[in-house]
């Protein structure tokens, strides 16, 4: 089988392996891992738990460093580190001229001439970008209010007019007001506080607030939670594509462990990039039984490919990456996928581990 057919046999049944992954028990997987998930680097921190794979099963993730004049590990702590705006979930990039990243709660960018890093109106850009609907269906969020609800008013009364949005829902209120600079963090309401099913909801510049009216796995009836809104720009295509690419800590500050071990799908490539260059700088041979692309581990990393099925085993080093995201954890060769699997099947289920 060519690979364009292949492809198309593996859309269908990576999608059926992607419902059937998440139906399985995923409790080994994410136990809490013996090694560990973040650690400190030079002029910064380096955080895994937000690189797209299960906790503890990679070294890539994302550094937040005070390097240069930009000074984000500085901004990060200040601004509550992980539990006031969540895990990095890019590197950093340029963005609108401003060297920005992305948080799971949001968007930081650096602001030079005032030496600080403000939070991007994101939840804006998403409504200037037409994503409302989107937004509303998938996510239950409220469309934004009438171009026109501020017409005639000051910037102050914009101010009270837009905070007193919130005053028939105390919880919701409390929880916005309770943030040291409520504009800075969250930015003004741009909704009222509507009824969106499972809770009351309001959207705001930077994030959305909501008071859930039943219970959910992170939040119990009547309580306030704040969206991810970094996430949610990622998803929606905000973001550049190179900088949601997960990332390794510098060598001297962490150590590759044959702990390191996954579960997931294995997909092949063939002779649409024989010969092409891969990410290593070599040329990809499709006939190579000892290449695979991952994005789990640095170049030159040896890893056992086993498949679930039958228990057969091979052996491959990293020289590429890839356009995938987990539940596909390795991209192998044709000629390694042949090892263990018939390359019209497309795609397989296997354990990845580092090999000694």
């Amino acid at each position: 089988m060519g690979l364009e057919l292949g492809l198309r046999v593996r859309a269908l049944l990576v999608s059926f392996w992607v419902l059937i992954l998440m139906l399985l028990s995923t409790a080994a997987a994410l136990a809490e891992s013996p090694l560990p998930v973040e650690w400190d680097i030079p002029k910064g921190h380096f955080y895994t738990q937000a690189n797209g794979f299960p906790v503890g099963s990679s070294p890539s993730g994302f550094s937040i460093t005070d390097d240069g004049d930009v000074l984000f590990w500085t901004e990060f702590r200040r601004l509550g580190g992980m539990l006031g705006i969540g895990y990095p979930v890019s590197r950093r990039f340029l963005w609108n001229g401003f060297v920005s990243q992305a948080t799971q709660k949001g968007v930081l960018q650096w602001r030079p001439d005032q030496k600080k890093a403000w939070f991007v109106n994101v939840f804006d850009l998403l409504h200037d970008a037409g994503k409302d609907d989107w937004l509303a269906l998938v996510r239950s969020v409220p469309k934004q209010l009438p171009s026109d609800f501020d017409k005639g008013k000051s910037w102050n009364d914009v101010i009270v007019g837009r905070r007193a949005l919130l005053n028939d829902f105390p919880k919701i209120s409390a929880r916005y007001e309770s943030a040291a600079d409520p504009l800075s963090m969250f930015g003004l309401p741009t909704s009222r506080v509507q009824d969106m099913g499972n809770a009351y909801v309001v959207r705001l510049q930077r994030t959305v607030i909501q008071q859930w009216k039943v219970d959910v796995p992170w939040a119990k009836s009547g309580d306030v939670s704040i969206a991810n809104g970094g996430d949610v720009a990622k998803e929606m295509g905000l973001l550049p594509k190179n900088a949601l690419y997960p990332h390794f800590a510098p060598e001297n500050t962490w150590k590759m462990s044959t702990l390191y071990r996954v579960k997931g799908i294995s997909t092949w490539y063939g002779q649409q990039y024989h010969g092409r260059v891969m990410a290593n700088g070599q040329r990809y041979d499709m006939n190579d039984p000892t290449t695979v692309a991952s994005n789990m581990f640095p170049f030159g990393t040896k890893l056992k490919v086993t498949r679930a099925k039958t228990g057969a085993s091979i052996t491959v080093v990293v020289k590429d990456t890839g356009d995938f995201s987990y539940p596909i954890v390795v991209d192998l060769s044709l000629a390694a996928f042949a090892r263990l699997a018939d390359p019209r099947e497309g795609v397989m289920e296997v354990s990845v581990e580092v090999a000694p």
